[in-house]
């Protein structure tokens, strides 16, 4: 019997069924396959630098090799940051999202006027902080309290002094540019607590100038953009701070003059993590005529870096990524200053690198930003045999 007009439909219907799953799994196909070539054919001409501030997976084999169970995770964790157009297509997602007025990324927060501002991620809940969600128990301000006056009494055995400078985080010196769904909830935050205990409980030179900051980003910019990290208008604010509070001479902050380098493209590792590197550029960098020490050395991816200045005396500055900014302006005065990132550096390339100081620094700087300020006690507990043992 000659098919019927229902079964013609069928049988056209099945292969025309055929025909798209066939185009699905060609064009599946395609996309798994083809980028591999083309991109071999095509990235000498194409941005294929690391954008982000961090170190890309490296392929999980010879001395990278994780053990067998982790090897997948391992190799995800390569495929992700070495996939062919990868820096294409986040740069793409990030301009969709950037003219839609949003920011597809789980470690940054799009602001007002396209202010970027870091989220909660692994290492740091700025959010929280400032809302006021966090907290110090009473325990760790004590633990805090006891380390750093045990450090302050070692150092001054030895005709040293200590001070302290906590760096405010961003969002709560540019509370104005914050999204309205993150309230401010409570307040002070867990690091203004901190600071007035230690004020109240020791007679230590603890700096936390948020309130100056706050003020000062009325007229002039003191924190970059589209970073996380105070610019040299911020940094020189802090520093002189810090100085008068030493009894260090320092032009005062009002009397600075910061001018615009056309020449310099100001730091944007916000922009740069979210893949908005390309959309981010209308930020300025600032640079100002004051007196600065002379780096003569640097090591260890600046993680380590020696300074000369024209005074007497030394300095030490134990640091993060913040007191990079900070070390030119504070060893102005000195002879001579070395500064450590006490977050970058192995504990024991530390010490040695105190242990080889020429003399004895006449004054230890302990700066730490607002969402480190966990590791102050840390620090000084480190510090503090090389204080007692230094000879």
């Amino acid at each position: 019997m000659p098919p019927t007009v229902q079964q013609e439909r069928q049988a056209h219907a099945g292969q025309a069924a055929r025909r798209c799953r066939a185009f699905l799994l060609g064009g599946f196909a395609a996309l798994l396959l083809l980028p591999g070539p083309l991109w071999l054919a095509v990235r000498g001409g194409l941005d294929t630098a690391n954008h982000e501030n961090r170190a890309l997976a490296p392929f999980p084999l010879g001395e990278s090799a994780p053990a067998l169970q982790e090897w997948p995770a391992a190799f995800d964790a390569w495929l992700g940051d070495h996939a062919p157009f990868r820096n294409q297509c986040m740069s793409l997602n990030a301009r969709v999202n950037w003219a839609l007025g949003s920011l597809d990324s789980s470690d940054v927060l799009l602001g007002k006027e396209r202010w970027l501002f870091l989220r909660d991620v692994s290492d740091s809940s700025s959010l929280l902080d400032y809302q006021g969600l966090t907290a110090y128990s009473p325990g760790e301000l004590a633990a805090c309290r006891d380390s750093l006056v045990a450090l302050q009494a070692a150092l001054a055995a030895r005709g040293s002094r200590l001070a302290v400078l906590l760096a405010p985080a961003k969002e709560g010196v540019y509370s104005r540019y914050m999204p309205e769904f993150i309230p401010v909830v409570s307040r002070p935050t867990k690091v203004q607590a901190l600071a007035e205990y230690l004020c109240a409980e020791t007679d230590l030179p603890v700096l936390w100038p948020q309130q100056a900051l706050r003020e000062a980003a009325q007229s002039r910019q003191v924190y970059y953009k589209y970073d996380t990290h105070w610019n040299e208008a911020g940094a020189y604010l802090a520093a002189s701070e810090l100085l008068r509070m030493l009894g260090q001479p320092a032009v005062p902050f009002g009397q600075a003059v910061f001018e615009a380098d056309v020449a310099a493209r100001a730091p944007a590792d916000l922009a740069n993590v979210s893949g908005a590197w390309a959309l981010c550029v209308d930020d300025v960098y600032y640079t100002a005529e004051l007196p600065r020490g002379v780096c003569t050395l640097a090591e260890g991816g600046g993680n380590i870096t020696r300074w000369q200045g024209g005074g007497e005396g030394g300095l030490l500055l134990i640091r993060d990524s913040f007191g990079e900014a900070l070390a030119p302006f504070l060893t102005a005065d000195f002879a001579w200053g070395l500064a450590l990132h006490g977050s970058a550096l192995p504990p024991g390339a530390l010490l040695d690198e105190l242990d080889a100081l020429p003399a004895f620094p006449e004054v230890v700087v302990l700066e730490v930003a607002e969402r480190f300020s966990g590791n102050l006690a840390q620090q000084a507990g480190l510090l503090l045999p090389w204080a007692k043992g230094a000879g």
